[in-house]
């Protein structure tokens, strides 16, 4: 049985979706609302959709407005993260989590955060305070 990961819950939610990981801060403002996909030339995620995923990095970038704006085109578009986890949780992307009830955490161990590859299938519960690794 796979043993929970311990974080700390920011905006409450439930998931189950796959990882997409990425090294670099993202800018929301920089995804087609229509695809998903992020446009952000030398970014590690650039051309590939963040939909329906849980989006593992560092944290976000950008001003309040491009950032929100960003946000809720993707929602208007049912192309929002399934849920993200960051390590640094920055006033805007924690707002805009909360406004459209994305599932936000934060506090995973690096040795955690290691598991947490690109295809891995996640589930959390913010409530249960359960985040498990479902398939690898």
């Amino acid at each position: 049985m796979n043993s929970a990961i311990e974080f700390r819950k920011i905006s409450a939610g439930t998931a189950e979706a796959e990882v997409l990981y990425s090294n670099d801060d993202i800018c929301f403002y920089l995804t087609d609302p229509k695809t998903g996909v992020l446009r952000d030339k030398g970014h590690d995620l650039d051309g590939v959709s963040v939909a329906g995923k849980i989006l593992v990095f560092p944290s976000g970038k950008g001003s309040a407005v491009v950032q929100d704006e960003g946000l809720f085109s993707l929602k208007e578009n049912g192309n929002l993260p399934a849920a993200m986890i960051i390590e640094t949780p920055e006033t805007v992307l924690v707002f805009g989590a909360l406004l459209l009830n994305i599932p936000l955490i934060d506090g995973i161990s690096e040795n955690d955060k290691a598991k947490l590859k690109n295809g891995v299938r996640l589930r959390l519960d913010t409530e249960q305070e359960l985040l498990i690794i479902v398939t690898k």
